[in-house]
């Protein structure tokens, strides 16, 4: 019997779109300020063979130790008639000391294109800034 595998989610096809919620456009203009311009990225994108939407997020963010970091991942979001915006859906990735390591990530991973003129923020540009524990969507 031969086992046939899910395509990765790169190979799907998913066109991803730069997306900020009402929750996290804030965020995203707070890290703008402080750290610079191309410090919080988000894209959602619609994956047809399956029919689900998801979302990918490079952020500044805080290990399990408290260190700052630069968080890469991604979170497969409810079914539109299910999402509660009160919800917090957490994603699931990895921790990097440089922004252009996480942008590579989920450019290799999940096929999200690598942003035009990106600086090259790493942990040093993050001392001093005021960082939530979780990242959320």
């Amino acid at each position: 019997m031969i086992k046939i595998s899910a395509k990765r989610i790169k190979d799907r096809g998913i066109r991803w779109e730069k997306s900020y919620t009402e929750r996290t456009q804030p965020l995203h203009d707070r890290y703008a300020d402080n750290i610079g311009p191309g410090s919080y990225h988000r894209w959602e994108g619609h994956d047809y063979t399956t029919d689900s939407d998801y979302y990918v997020i490079v952020s500044p963010a805080k290990t399990k130790e408290e260190k700052k970091r630069f968080f890469a991942g991604i979170k497969k979001l409810p079914p539109v008639y299910k999402r509660d915006i009160s919800k917090v859906y957490s994603p699931y990735g990895e921790y990097f000391h440089s922004i252009k390591s996480a942008l590579s990530f989920v450019n290799e991973r999940y096929g999200v294109s690598f942003p035009k003129g990106q600086a090259s923020y790493t942990v040093d540009n993050l001392e001093g800034v005021d960082i939530p524990r979780h990242v959320k969507g």
